[in-house]
This record gives C-alpha cells, structure tokens and sequence, in this order.
C-alpha cells in the first residue's frame, strides 16, 4: 500500500510542467517552512530527466497521494487558472482553503484566490521574483535546488536573450551561481524544444487565440495565414 501524505499547504503548479514552474515550486517551498511541494500532471522531457536523477533528493509529492482533507493553504505558482491543477482543481476552488497565487505577466488575479492573496510580477521567469524574496530573506537553499532555480530563469527567458528578460532574471542567475547552481547540469538539460522560427510562430499563435466553444468544451482557436 502506497503512504499517503498529509500537509497542510501544498505548493502546486500546471501539468506540462516546465523548469519555471518546477523550479519555481522548490523556490515557494523554502518560503513556506513545513509544506510539500507536489507533482499534479505531467512534466515536460527534460524537466521529467533532471526530476529522476534527482528525485531523492528533491522530495516532492505526487498529488495522487496527498490528504485531500488535510490542506489548509495551497500555493500556486506559475499559473491562475484552477483547471491546470488537476487533482488539486476542487482545493483551489474551496473557499475553506487559503489560497496564494504566484505569477508573472498575469492578466489580473483569479477570482479563486483574489487579489490580495496574488502576486504578479513583471520579471522573465517566474523563479526569479522567488529566488528575489529568498535573497532578501537569506534563506539556505541546496546546491541542487540552485541549479533547478537557474534552469528554470534561463529556459523562460531564452538564457537572457528573450525580450522578456530583465536584469532582474540577471542579477537571480548569478545568486544561484554563487549558491552553487552547478554549471554543467545547466548545458546538460537546457535543450530548447523549439527553433527560432516555431518560437516566433507560437508567440504570434498565442497573440491571436480566441476562445470557442465546441460540444460543451473550451478550445482555443487561432487564426494565422
């Protein structure tokens, strides 16, 4: 029988999770002492290889496992939509349940967690504005938690070269260099799935989306020539 496991907040991101969200879910479990960070969904290839090398170590949860009943704080990074939450959908929704929302170039806050529970930042990567808080409150962090934190800056922000990257993202890679992000873990897994030209496709994609429903289900559709 597999153990279950009982915290009462729980940090949680999107399926498909990318180093940002990923790294940015180890950042929110130093700042919450006592929480456990889960799993709801699936990770993206190469964040699925470094988490299996290092799963040991970084302890998550799979949200499959987790006391449902138990949770009293969710904290969400990466995402405000609820329905990317998977199983823990139902606890961002219950109103019993205090809510934390981080996110970067969000919209507004959610109505699910509201805005003075949500914090939006303008930064490249998500990670960073965590990595800001753990700097400005000397939190330890581990070697191996370092090195995710600046895998996570460098793919959300085209390793600084995206429009998007700040000095910021900057200033958060050499924090994690100097807390000992090591470097050759970095040229081993930041392998960009996408060219230049499918980048510049999916922007313009996601620029144009507009959503539809179909049979009772919300697509998102995108008109391009």
């Amino acid at each position: 029988r597999i153990s279950s496991v009982k915290a009462e907040t729980v940090i949680a991101t999107h399926g498909n999770t990318d180093f940002d969200a990923f790294a940015a879910m180890l950042a929110a479990r130093r700042l919450y002492p006592g929480s456990v960070a889960c799993l709801a969904g699936s990770l993206n290839r190469n964040v699925r290889e470094f988490y299996r090398l290092h799963a040991d170590e970084l302890a998550l949860a799979e949200a499959s496992r987790l006391e449902l009943d138990a949770i009293r704080r969710l904290v969400v990074v990466e995402t405000t939509h609820a329905n990317r939450l998977g199983e823990l959908e139902p606890i961002a929704l219950d109103p019993d349940v205090e809510k934390v929302v981080f996110d970067h170039h969000a919209a507004e806050p959610p109505e699910w967690a509201g805005e003075g529970h949500t914090v939006v930042s303008e930064d490249g990567a998500l990670t960073t504005t965590l990595v800001g808080v753990l700097a400005e409150r000397e939190i330890a962090v581990t070697p191996l938690e370092a090195t995710a934190f600046a895998l996570g800056i460098h793919e959300d922000t085209g390793s600084l070269t995206y429009p998007t990257a700040t000095q910021r993202d900057a200033e958060a890679l050499a924090w994690c260099l100097r807390h000992g992000a090591r470097q050759e873990l970095l040229a081993q897994f930041l392998h960009s799935p996408l060219t230049e030209p499918e980048r510049e496709l999916l922007a313009a994609i996601i620029e144009k989306l507009e959503p539809r429903e179909v049979a009772g289900v919300e697509v998102l559709v995108a008109p391009l020539s």
